[in-house]
């Protein structure tokens, strides 16, 4: 971490400062070491050039989910890998609103939303997970001053209201108690901020939810390994089914095959 993080970090305990007491530091940030509370004594790890605020007794009810996902993040580092892509999720927004702007991305991933919003023009990006995706994360946006990667739990965070504008994209349908998340994000913005969540969308995915629902039944009981061999052959004929509705709708001059793509799993993702 870099020592201009802790303008933005409090102690998720008791809301007390933080002293940095730094262990190993290279060309200026700190690989390893600790953030103590002044208020409660409470310490947290730095490890890796990540400041650590997840207690183990807060992992209990998400490790499942977390294992999951950072074994996914790991896996396809550079998914999601297009700007295009971010600016689509948090729609009206544009790339020129990052500019001179401090911003939250919640629930980062492998941190490439968080790339984006810095090169984008962010004064500084704060981004958090709960995963062990933070460490890809990490990897992607290291090369950028103004990003910072923290380790937290969304119910427990260790932010100050600091942020003109806070993102979460993807995450709020995994959550046990999304309300208190979302309340727990609109604390933290700056007087006249912004706040975007982008989750599933619902329509047209019928079909995909009856099929997939009971097959991730199975699988969430598979060795994760085995699940990404076996997700080679449905991966292939989604990724062959989109692009075929894709370029049928883009070629389509009539309103009623727009309209019919639409209304086909997986067609709101196309619109």
């Amino acid at each position: 971490m870099r020592e201009k993080l802790l303008e933005y970090l409090l102690c998720p305990q008791c809301s007390g400062e933080l002293r940095l007491r730094p262990e190993v530091e290279v060309n200026g940030e700190i690989k390893e070491g600790n953030l103590i509370c002044r208020l409660c004594g409470q310490s947290f790890p730095i490890i890796n050039s990540i400041p650590r605020f997840v207690p183990e007794s807060h992992l209990q009810l998400f490790r499942q989910t977390w294992r999951n996902f950072g074994f996914s993040w790991r896996r396809f580092a550079r998914i999601y890998a297009d700007p295009r892509d971010f600016l689509d999720w948090i729609k009206p927004v544009s790339s020129d609103f990052f500019q001179g702007r401090s911003v939250l991305d919640a629930g980062c991933g492998t941190g490439l939303q968080a790339r984006f919003a810095a090169l984008f023009g962010a004064k500084e990006v704060v981004a958090f997970d709960l995963s062990p995706a933070v460490e890809v994360a990490y990897e992607n946006t290291h090369d950028l001053p103004q990003v910072h990667i923290i380790q937290a739990d969304i119910y427990h965070l260790p932010l100050k209201s600091k942020f003109d504008y806070v993102y979460s994209i993807g995450v709020f349908q995994h959550l046990p108690e999304p309300e208190m998340a979302f309340l727990n994000l609109v604390k933290l913005l700056n007087e006249g901020g912004y706040l975007s969540i982008w989750v599933y969308g619902y329509e047209g995915t019928g079909p995909v939810r009856w099929v997939v629902d009971p097959i991730r039944r199975l699988t969430s009981r598979m060795p994760l390994s085995l699940v990404y061999l076996a997700s080679f052959l449905p991966t292939a004929t989604v990724f062959l089914l989109t692009r075929l509705m894709s370029w049928v709708e883009a070629r389509s001059k009539h309103p009623f095959g727009k309209s019919f793509v639409r209304k086909l799993p997986l067609g709101a993702y196309l619109a």
